[in-house]
Order: C-alpha cells, then sequence, then structure tokens
C-alpha cells in the first residue's frame, strides 16, 4: 500500500435529518467527517486513510459504499456490542439544532499505532482530526499530534457538549495548550469563543496563535479567513450557488485541503480548490454530496479569487 495523502481520525455516523416539518419521518443518511472526506478525496484522486469507530448497527451498505468509493474498508473498526454514533439534525431552524442519539467507543491512541497500521499511519503526509462527539481527547490530541507532520483540526467535537436531553451546545475555556503540536485550526466564531472564552475575535486568534500557525475561520457562505499568527494572509469569498445541503460540507473542505496542501504545499491552491470541493458539495442532499466531479471542481477552483494580505 502507498502512502495516503491524509489520515483522518473521527467518529463515522448514521444521521437522522429533518429537512422539512411537514415529512412525517426524517431522513436517515451516513455521516461523519470520516465518511465524507473518504468519499471526496477518493473522487478528486487522492488517497486516503482512517481512524474511526462503528457498531454492530453499522448497515453493510454504507461500508460497501465506503469501499467501493471511498477505497477505504471500514468494516475493521466494527465494534461487537456497540452502536454507532448517531445525531439527529433539524435544517428547519436556523441556526440547526443537533442532539446526541448514541455515542460508540471513543478512539484511542492504540487504534493509531496497532501492528497491523501503524506503517501506513507513522508515513502518513497529514493528519486531520475531525471527531464529533467527544471522541478523540485533548490529551490525545496533544500526544498524537506530535506524530505527524501537519496535523489538521476541526474544532467542532472538542467544543460541543451535550445537555440531558442530547442537545449539542458549546463548551468554553478549553485547554488550548493541547494544540501545541497542531498546524492549522478550522473554526467559526463561535468555536474560537469556545476554545478561548472570550467572545472577542482578537483576544481568540491572538489566544490560539500563542500554540497553533494558521487558523481557518469560517462562517457559512461568507468569507473565509486564513490567519498566520494573528494577522489575515489569505481570503475567500465561497461563490454564491443554490444549496441544498450544508451537513459534511466543512469537513470536505477540510479534508480536501488537507490532501493538496500534502502534495503541494502550496495554501493559496489549496484554500481554492478546497472553498470549490464545498461550492460543489452542497448543491447535492446526504453523503452523495461528497462523490464529487472533479473536472467541475478543479474548473470551479480557477475561478476562485484568493486574496493575500
Amino acid at each position: 500500500m502507498g502512502t495516503p495523502d491524509v489520515l483522518i481520525a473521527g467518529h463515522t455516523v448514521i444521521d437522522e435529518i429533518i429537512d422539512s416539518r411537514e415529512l412525517l419521518q426524517p431522513r436517515i443518511s451516513l455521516g461523519g467527517p470520516v465518511s465524507y472526506s473518504c468519499l471526496a478525496l477518493s473522487s478528486l484522486g487522492y488517497t486516503s486513510e482512517i481512524v474511526s469507530k462503528i457498531g454492530s448497527d453499522f448497515p453493510i451498505s454504507y461500508s460497501q459504499l465506503l469501499r467501493e468509493k471511498g477505497g477505504v474498508d471500514f468494516e475493521r473498526f466494527r465494534l461487537k456490542g456497540e452502536r454507532t454514533t448517531s445525531f439527529r439534525i433539524d435544517r428547519t431552524t436556523d441556526p440547526r439544532k443537533m442532539w446526541l442519539l448514541r455515542k460508540c467507543r471513543n478512539i484511542s491512541r492504540s487504534d493509531f499505532f496497532d501492528v497491523e497500521f501503524s506503517r501506513v499511519y507513522s508515513h502518513s503526509r497529514a493528519l486531520v482530526v475531525n471527531p464529533v462527539a467527544g471522541e478523540f481527547s485533548l490529551s490525545l490530541l496533544d500526544r498524537v499530534s506530535k506524530e505527524f507532520d501537519p496535523v489538521l483540526v476541526d474544532s467542532q467535537g472538542f467544543v460541543r457538549r451535550f445537555s440531558k436531553g442530547g442537545e449539542v451546545q458549546m463548551r468554553t475555556g478549553l485547554d488550548i495548550s493541547s494544540l501545541s503540536g497542531v498546524e492549522y485550526l478550522k473554526a467559526d466564531r463561535e468555536e474560537l469563543s469556545a476554545w478561548s472564552g472570550s467572545a472577542d475575535l482578537a483576544v481568540s486568534i491572538r489566544q490560539l496563535s500563542k500554540f497553533v500557525e494558521y487558523i481557518i475561520v469560517t462562517s457559512g457562505s461568507e468569507r473565509i479567513q486564513l490567519y498566520q499568527g494573528t494577522k489575515v494572509r489569505w481570503q475567500i469569498k465561497p461563490a454564491i450557488l443554490p444549496v441544498a445541503d450544508t451537513t459534511g460540507a466543512g469537513d470536505i473542505f477540510l479534508a480536501v485541503f488537507a490532501a493538496e496542501l500534502s502534495r503541494t504545499d502550496n495554501i493559496r491552491k489549496s484554500l481554492a480548490l478546497a472553498t470549490a470541493a464545498g461550492n460543489v458539495a452542497v448543491q447535492k442532499f446526504g453523503i452523495e454530496k461528497a462523490i464529487l466531479d472533479p473536472e467541475l471542481v478543479r474548473a470551479a477552483s480557477q475561478g476562485m479569487q484568493v486574496l493575500e494580505s
């Protein structure tokens, strides 16, 4: 097996999505960062490996799709007696609401460095840590991030907390020193506030930049800003296109950014391609959005204007 372009860590998910109040039952969909990421990367010609967990209830049809279209065998992560992490997502509200219904076993350091896969993992070009339900602890991040370069982190699964009813809420005041081995941190403004404990964007950036070299600040359909230190170094505006479903778009963005960066070491090009991939993806529903047309994505990336400061 050749060296994968990127290794992605996080739980595989079964989503129950409410698209309309008129529908009696939610739409059931394969989800989770590793699912969206490996499908998107494979469709664009990249290779990936994953660290994940699935339960006995995970449909075989999902595993077959991920193997055939994503090039990754998820069955080796199936755990007897466990249930797959699952969310209910209500897209009829703005912002959307989410509830954690079930959670699979946490990811541990041994999942990275077992005998069978240690060669692949220790030589991966990039590591993307993208948890969804606190399955990847900050202490594990601190340990594992020293083993890879570059390391890219999506904030979502670290800053979430869950009410007694399972509703997704925000934690505040996290131990940001655990990010000391991370090169890229992706977050929106609310997530930045959760990391730093401050609602002031400048304060959050200043605190986090002591530990992270680059911070990617997203804001839905608004401009994406990439900070180097405390200054905005690159900016890009996603295209205004019809949006069907945004679930998983951020996962696709970060995975494509990481894979292109691992091949080219070109931040500008990686940012344009990742933004284009996200733009193309949100025009489709469900997991199908991650199966991208490579010609369409690369053509769209040529039209992206990346402003450099």
